[in-house]
């Protein structure tokens, strides 16, 4: 008998104790179905469940035991539901029906959905719950956020500040090497080497803080103080007022600097 399987990569997603308790019925719905239509006690799955939280990870058979770790938590890192049957795991999955859902908050893991099994129906009509299921959990300002147009964004900028930021320093410090023929080009040079060599490593630690900001899976636990939440839309408001700054600041400075070169008062 042939076996089928789903599977999907989880973005952009905020996972509440809601959006847990939803999960978690479908995975028992799930598990039900799929040992309803199974005679054999091989073919019967069995819930697993895997919480990783404050550096530490703990897997048990009791979803009670699961939540009271999960609520306990400093810091939950990563939730998996799955399910397994004794001729799966001698198999190792070739045979058998199998859940996994693998939610990490770790900014460069990876969440997926993964269904397998010998029934099309069973594997399709899963592979649709788990799916629609976090398809509500999706979050705008992180899909917005988590693209390479933000990368490309970020490139832009840098290179933008740079040139700017390199014009003038070169004003500035041209007159210390007057000496020089065409000291503020020199000058330029010098500056925009310099911040060139740089933006390499500061333009590799913004996308790291953006990943840690915006990951593909957060946590929205209930006991979270307040403070966390606030904290998290008091940074998104700050983003998009700072950025809506720093363009008027920037448009200005560039004039101020760019200036000089088409009056041919440089």
């Amino acid at each position: 008998m042939p076996s089928f399987l789903r599977d999907v990569l989880v973005r952009n997603v905020v996972i509440s104790d809601d959006a847990i308790t939803e999960l978690h019925s479908t995975f028992l719905e799930r598990v039900a179905a799929h040992n309803h239509a199974v005679q054999d006690e091989e073919h019967k799955l069995t819930p697993v469940y895997v919480v990783r939280f404050d550096g530490r990870g703990y897997r048990t058979f009791s979803p009670e035991e699961a939540w009271r770790f999960y609520k306990g938590a400093g810091s939950v890192e990563r939730v998996v539901l799955g399910a397994i049957s004794p001729i799966g795991i001698r198999t190792n999955q070739t045979l058998g029906g199998q859940i996994d859902i693998v939610l990490d908050a770790s900014p460069n893991a990876t969440s997926h959905i993964m269904i397998g099994g010998e029934s099309k129906d069973w594997v399709e009509s899963t592979f649709s719950a788990f799916e629609m299921a976090l398809n509500r959990r999706k979050n705008l300002t992180t899909a917005v956020v988590r693209t390479q147009w933000t990368a490309l964004a970020l490139q832009l900028l840098g290179v933008l500040v740079g040139v700017l930021l390199a014009l003038w320093l070169a004003t500035l410090t041209a007159p210390a090497i007057g000496g020089l023929e065409y000291p503020r080009a020199v000058a330029f040079a010098f500056w925009l080497l310099i911040y060139s060599n740089l933006w390499t490593y500061l333009q590799q630690r913004a996308i790291a803080g953006i990943g840690a900001l915006f990951p593909n899976v957060r946590f929205n636990r209930s006991g979270d103080h307040w403070t966390q939440a606030l904290l998290r839309k008091g940074i998104e408001a700050a983003g998009i007022a700072i950025s809506l700054w720093a363009l008027g600041w920037l448009t200005k400075w560039a004039s101020t600097v760019i200036s000089p070169f088409l009056t041919g008062t440089a």
